[in-house]
């Protein structure tokens, strides 16, 4: 740290923090550089220069060429959970950078979120609205949620969520699939972990709430589309990437899916209609809707985040120690020890 400074120089992306977010950070020795959400790598790599801290709030991506000018940085913290499309690990390890990430901290505010997608998708709500200010009265009959079977992929902290609202708010079946059986959950909702195959069989209404990474890339593909329940709907608040955009288009031109809705796009910013290579900004709102990666963003998640966040800075440059690292590799190439640490910022 340089003595030109007497807090931890830290640069924010993709946040809107307000003044008393700004003093409450100055309070927990952050000085902290605020920059859009959608930094190119060049413009990060100067961003990051002098930085011993760096919280990735935006859609820019971290990559080794981004942090080559990083010679200070010493944590990147992740505001949210699915840090993985954003920072190269392995270059943040290789240079003795730790990564951090805030789980469970917009747990509430993604499922919330995914219930209001799951409504507006089932319903056709965001299409019934365009219609009738169009000035047409379309007949709609819809179908009730009550007894319907959710399907969810990824059965961590958000995915309980979800499927504890569906059963005790719209009496809906749960089917799951996950790395660990949930028996707590079992025992108090009608939950029951299968196989992808059968419950993509089984829903009526499709969750992806798996993080994304080598295993789960593309996860839903062709041959997963074409097994679904004819009539059923999608729901991604995940990462676009889990589902393959061909056949996602594929099966919501043929019908086999009745609507899909994302959080999230595979082109950031997305494209508009005219523009989009992947054909799917193009479809109307009864087939697919998309939000800009929103679900996360109440006021609450963004403090419990930046609270988690500023705990991990302030633990790796004063003791090289959290509970959050997600690569705890970068230990052997970090350009300290612990018996350099720095003590805390007064």
């Amino acid at each position: 740290m340089s003595a030109r400074s007497s807090r931890y120089r830290t640069l924010l992306t993709g946040a809107d923090p307000a003044p008393a977010d700004i003093e409450w950070l100055r309070r927990r020795n952050l000085e902290v550089d605020v920059r859009r959400y959608d930094l190119s790598e060049a413009e990060l790599a100067r961003a990051l220069v002098g930085k011993d801290a760096y919280i990735l709030g935006g859609v820019e991506r971290a990559t080794a060429a981004a942090l080559s000018t990083a010679d200070d940085l010493e944590v990147i913290a992740f505001l949210g959970v699915g840090y993985q499309p954003y920072v190269d690990t392995a270059a943040a390890t290789a240079a003795g950078i730790a990564v951090t990430n805030a789980p469970g901290a917009n747990a509430r505010a993604v499922a919330e979120f995914t219930i209001g997608l799951m409504l507006d998708a089932w319903r056709r709500i965001t299409d019934l609205t365009r219609e009738t200010k169009a000035g047409r009265w379309p007949e709609s009959k819809g179908r009730n949620l009550h007894a319907k079977t959710l399907g969810i992929v990824g059965m961590g902290t958000i995915g309980a969520i979800v499927a504890r609202m569906a059963a005790d708010g719209f009496g809906m079946r749960v089917v799951y699939v996950s790395r660990t059986a949930k028996p707590e959950l079992e025992q108090t909702i009608p939950a029951r972990r299968v196989e992808l195959a059968e419950l993509l069989a089984e829903s009526d209404v499709i969750s992806l709430h798996a993080s994304y990474g080598p295993q789960t890339a593309r996860m839903i593909g062709e041959a997963q589309l074409a097994a679904v329940k004819p009539g059923a709907i999608l729901l991604n608040t995940s990462e676009a990437e889990l589902v393959d955009p061909a056949p996602l288009r594929a099966a919501l031109l043929d019908g086999r899916l009745a609507a899909a809705a994302m959080d999230g796009y595979y082109v950031v910013p997305a494209p508009s209609a005219q523009d989009d290579p992947l054909g799917l900004m193009a479809l109307g709102d009864n087939r697919f809707l998309v939000t800009p990666h929103a679900a996360g963003a109440t006021e609450e998640s963004f403090r419990a985040m930046l609270t988690a966040n500023v705990e991990s800075i302030g633990n790796i440059l004063e003791t090289g120690e959290d509970p959050r690292v997600v690569n705890p590799g970068f230990r052997e190439h970090a350009r300290w020890s612990p018996a350099r640490r720095r003590p805390p910022r007064r």
